[in-house]
């Protein structure tokens, strides 16, 4: 999905910059980005977070996700919260170290 709608970067970009770190420091292997991503959030949430990193417009999110205004900022704002959770970041970092060590 992420590819359907975001072509400009890769998650691994998008997650260095929402966790203000070097994507270095995040796991290379974007499938298991994905997967990480895609086991924290709900499909809704995963949906959302890829179509507003991909630039949409929120009437168009909202649309799509069958959702008002006021509704569409409170669950953008929980999934972001979700992503930048410790649990999150510390998936994608373990994905990172193991990378390396395998």
């Amino acid at each position: 999905m992420w590819k359907q709608y975001v072509t400009d970067k890769s998650i691994r970009e998008v997650l260095a910059a929402i966790y203000g770190c070097d994507a270095v420091q995040i796991g290379d292997n974007e499938v298991e980005l994905y997967a990480t991503l895609k086991r924290h959030l709900t499909k809704k949430e995963l949906r959302l977070f890829i179509m507003v990193e991909a630039g949409i417009e929120q009437a168009e999110i909202a649309a799509e996700l069958k959702m008002d205004e006021a509704p569409f900022e409170k669950a953008r704002h929980k999934t972001y919260s979700k992503v930048r959770s410790n649990k999150i970041q510390d998936s994608v970092r373990t994905i990172h170290s193991d990378s390396k060590n395998g």
